[in-house]
């Protein structure tokens, strides 16, 4: 333990030099000879990416439900600091032609602060900061047995970034440094991760998990009890053309809600990826005037953690134990704005290699562009496809959001299979009638069942640890196969201040591993302390019920304490 604190005090004391130093070379720069300092187009800027758990991603949620902001592509997250600053700009444009009620107003006033140095960035040609983004210190106390499995069961916490947790005491403990010259930047987030104990799985579930995952023997669950050291986001990125090359540490939210995408979120950590990204949307002729603005994204990564693979007609692993051949993930994104009000995606990834698999040319080709379903050596690869779309709907452009999360396992296209396809529908109200500080969103859950075998979804006969990184499902916590419905409504005293209630539900089939159910309901907070400081607090009542791990139903109760300081607004 006492070498993790030690690299987290290092860690800082180096990201305080850099900010020192940035804080010295911007005084000492020449004011009188502005010819002298090296700028670079806005095109070529390279720039971080906001974090996914960012106040600014909800308070543009905000904006974009009240019309205004008409080019923001929510479902292809996270967004760079700079890509912020243009929507930024665009807001500013239509708050010029159009006017503001009060709440975007303050919204606007609020983002502007946030993204002030990338507009003078983009104005200047001026690219060169490096800031600590925050230091933080977070709490969970979880009173009660925890469930930590959504590939089998389910979790008490959710779009956490793998995070591992259990019953009892859990600390997260980090800081987080970025910093930007000219077409480079880099950003790195670390954190000493302390977890509570996990449930003991009896024997009778371990003899379920084994013969619904096709193994000799259970695949455990993740990791708890433990205390670590843990790179979350680190990565460098070179811009060109309005492109971002990053490679490192990544995380992604590919779709329009708030619970979690079908097909990829921030449920599991972070993998290691090589990424390609349309930062700003592309106009192409003659296509855009039907399709619009596009942007893109294409990855590159591998995956951590899977236990047991399949080849050759046997089936080789050990239980918690990653097997070294792990193999390797790819995906691309593309979305679509036809008009100021509708957006809609397609995407896709493909899990390949590994055991047995060797990556190559060929081997990748073919898992990126088969489209048949082949075994032996030329199979393509575990291959998921997802839609999503959202549209205002006209004459309540300023009320309501309507949007819908799509998804396949082994088919090429969601819609075109839509009995066989997970479904996730949602809405939006950013503010409701006669009280403009209060919101509501709504989202349900939605899978088939006893497609080919029970616990179809996420999971693949040949990768059998399926759709997880580190024991963690990628895509959404409502599991292989179950439905659900999540609630939140938040009452915002400003911008970076509300108060949330919201309540989530779960029901696995009785057909996987004797089905189940978990339903919880959380109360959280997020409120600033002065300039630089700034304080979560949440409480979570769940109550579970899965018979293969207990015959009664269970619960748990949840309180979670995070103080954030977060010295970079001292640059606006």
């Amino acid at each position: 333990m006492l070498k993790y604190v030690k690299a987290l005090v290092l860690l800082t004391l180096f990201q305080i030099a850099l900010y020192v130093t940035a804080q010295e070379t911007q005084t000492s720069m020449p004011t009188t000879h502005p010819s002298s300092v090296r700028t670079t187009k806005a095109s070529n800027m390279a720039s971080t990416y906001v974090a996914l758990d960012s106040w600014v991603y909800p308070a543009f949620d905000r904006l974009s439900a009240l019309g205004a902001v008409q080019t923001a592509f929510a479902s292809l997250r996270p967004w760079t600091r700079l890509d912020c600053a243009r929507l930024v700009s665009e807001a500013g444009e239509i708050q010029v032609r159009d006017g503001f009620d009060d709440e975007a107003t303050e919204i606007y006033a609020a983002l502007r602060t946030e993204f002030l140095p990338e507009l003078a960035n983009i104005d200047d040609g001026r690219n060169l900061d490096a800031q600590i983004e925050s230091v933080y210190i977070r709490t969970d106390g979880i009173m009660g047995k925890s469930l930590n499995d959504g590939f089998h069961f389910a979790q008490t916490e959710v779009n956490n970034f793998g995070r591992p947790y259990g019953e009892g005491l859990n600390s997260y403990d980090g800081s987080s440094l970025s910093a930007v010259d000219g077409r480079v930047a880099a950003y790195v987030r670390f954190e000493f991760q302390r977890a509570g104990t996990a449930i003991s799985v009896p024997p009778a579930a371990q003899a379920a998990i084994a013969t619904a995952d096709f193994t000799q023997t259970a695949q455990l669950g993740p990791a708890a009890d433990l205390a670590r050291g843990r790179l979350l986001d680190a990565y460098a990125s070179f811009g060109f053309d309005n492109y971002q090359f990053s490679i490192g540490k990544q995380s992604m939210w590919w779709g329009p809600g708030k619970g979690g995408p079908l097909l990829w979120s921030d449920n599991a950590e972070p993998i290691t990826m090589a990424r390609l990204d349309r930062i700003r949307p592309l106009e192409i002729p003659i296509v855009s005037r039907f399709l619009g603005p596009i942007r893109g994204q294409f990855f590159f990564g591998r995956l951590e953690g899977q236990q047991f693979v399949h080849s050759d007609n046997q089936t080789t692993g050990e239980p918690g134990v990653a097997y070294p051949d792990q193999p390797f993930i790819h995906g691309q994104k593309l979305s679509f704005k036809p008009s100021e009000n509708f957006e809609f995606s397609v995407s896709r990834t493909v899990i390949f290699g590994g055991p047995e698999f060797p990556v190559t040319f060929s081997s990748f080709w073919r898992s990126f562009a088969s489209t048949s379903t082949e075994n032996g050596k030329t199979d393509p690869g575990d291959r998921r496809a997802a839609f999503d779309a959202s549209y205002r709907i006209p004459g309540l452009r300023d009320r309501l959001t309507v949007y819908v999360d799509t998804f396949t396992d082994d088919e090429f296209f969601p819609l075109a299979y839509p009995r066989h396809s997970a479904w996730s529908p949602g809405f939006y109200l950013p503010q409701l009638p006669h009280l403009p500080k209060l919101d509501f969103r709504a989202e349900g859950f939605l899978s088939p069942q006893n497609l080919l075998f029970p616990g179809f979804y996420y999971f693949n006969v040949r990768y059998l640890s399926g759709y997880t990184n580190n024991r963690q499902l990628i895509g959404s916590w409502i599991g292989r196969e179950g439905d659900g419905l999540q609630l939140w409504s938040s009452w915002w005293f400003s911008p970076r201040s509300s108060v949330q209630a919201s309540y989530r539900s779960q029901n696995a089939s009785s057909q996987f591993l004797r089905g189940g159910d978990l339903h919880d309901m959380t109360l959280a907070s997020d409120t600033p302390l002065g300039r630089d400081w700034s304080i979560h607090l949440s409480g979570q009542y769940e109550r579970w019920r899965f018979p293969l791990l207990f015959t009664n139903p269970s619960s748990n109760f949840t309180v979670s304490a995070q103080l954030t300081w977060s010295p970079a607004s001292e640059r606006h």
